[in-house]
């Protein structure tokens, strides 16, 4: 039998939509949890010194998307073609490119964490909603009118950001809110809810 072990931060992040394909396609695997506060000690443990790592019979890989590309593959989560698979790459990196504008939220404190935070609700997060639920006009999907490893890595994100930020974001944007809706229904990730820790990001 085939074993899966992954190893992520104990919080939602870049692990919970690998977490939510796992479940998906019914694979039981080990959820490695590493505290934030023992990161600084635990990263040279790791090569690259970069989390997600996922582990299948012992083989590591690498990489967030490529390893939710690879999964998403089997789950029939990847697109049908090239144009549906690039479709799901673009809306994918434009996560990664909100990612990136607000990692910085991590490590400031004080009255500069009060001002960035006011910037992501005010600048940042608005524009990328924005366009995201245009995208996901009708069905509540990011790319090809269907649920995608895309949106398993937005949901994922946004649970993450919304803990971050003590603030509701997603049920200001109706295509979004339903395609939340769609996703927490979906056979795998439904049970998977049910049963996974409760962490605050």
């Amino acid at each position: 039998m085939t074993s899966y072990k992954l190893t992520y931060f104990d919080i939602k992040g870049l692990g919970e939509p690998i977490r939510m394909l796992l479940s998906i396609l019914g694979k039981d695997f080990e959820d490695n949890r590493i505290p934030m506060a023992s990161w600084s000690s635990r990263k040279s443990e790791i090569k690259w010194g970069r989390v997600p790592v996922l582990e299948i019979d012992g083989k590591e890989m690498y990489q967030s998307h490529a390893i939710m590309r690879y999964l998403a593959k089997q789950a029939k989560l990847a697109g049908d073609n090239d144009w549906e698979a690039y479709e799901i790459d673009s809306a994918a990196g434009t996560i990664a490119d909100l990612i990136s504008l607000y990692i910085p939220i991590w490590t400031l404190d004080g009255k500069s964490k009060e001002e960035f935070k006011q910037k992501l609700l005010n600048e940042y997060i608005p524009s990328f909603m924005k366009n995201w639920n245009e995208q996901a006009e009708n069905s509540g999907f990011l790319a090809n009118g269907k649920l995608s490893w895309a949106d398993l890595m937005l949901y994922g994100f946004l649970e993450t950001l919304e803990g971050k930020l003590e603030t509701e974001i997603v049920n200001e944007y109706p295509n979004l809110k339903l395609g939340r809706e769609k996703l927490r229904a979906t056979p795998g990730i439904k049970e998977w809810l049910a049963k996974r820790p409760n962490t605050p990001w």
